[in-house]
């Protein structure tokens, strides 16, 4: 799972791995450890209690939480992605999405494309 964040944004790309762990377990969590022992967790969970999507920040942690109808239908789907775009300022603007494999081999390393899910612009004839 990549996280990037941007300009008041928060976007999380899950290849094929990830978002069958998300379906199977609810969950699915990377870290990034710093060399003064610290870490910063970032997850996308499942969350019955929850309508709409939200984002949480506590201690060295942001949860992305997806209620649990749009989390199924995403995840056990073509659906491409889920959004939850916020022009009042209450929080991030927030973007799950499945990672697609690169159209152009020379910019990435194949093997982190091995995991990616079949790109949709890949049958139009575009190099690979």
């Amino acid at each position: 799972m990549k996280l990037r964040i941007h300009e008041g944004s928060l976007r999380l790309r899950l290849n094929r791995s990830d978002v069958e762990q998300f379906r199977e377990t609810g969950i699915c969590a990377e870290s990034l450890r710093f060399g003064s022992g610290s870490q910063l967790i970032y997850t996308l969970e499942i969350c019955s209690r929850l309508t709409v999507m939200e984002a949480q920040y506590r201690q060295d942690c942001i949860r992305i939480l997806l209620p649990i109808e749009m989390a199924q239908k995403w995840a056990g789907s073509d659906q491409i992605s889920v959004s939850l775009n916020r022009v009042d300022g209450s929080g991030p603007t927030l973007l799950i999405e499945k990672d697609f494999q690169c159209l152009h081999s020379d910019e990435t390393n194949p093997n982190d494309d091995a995991d990616a899910f079949p790109n949709p612009a890949g049958d139009q004839g575009s190099a690979g």
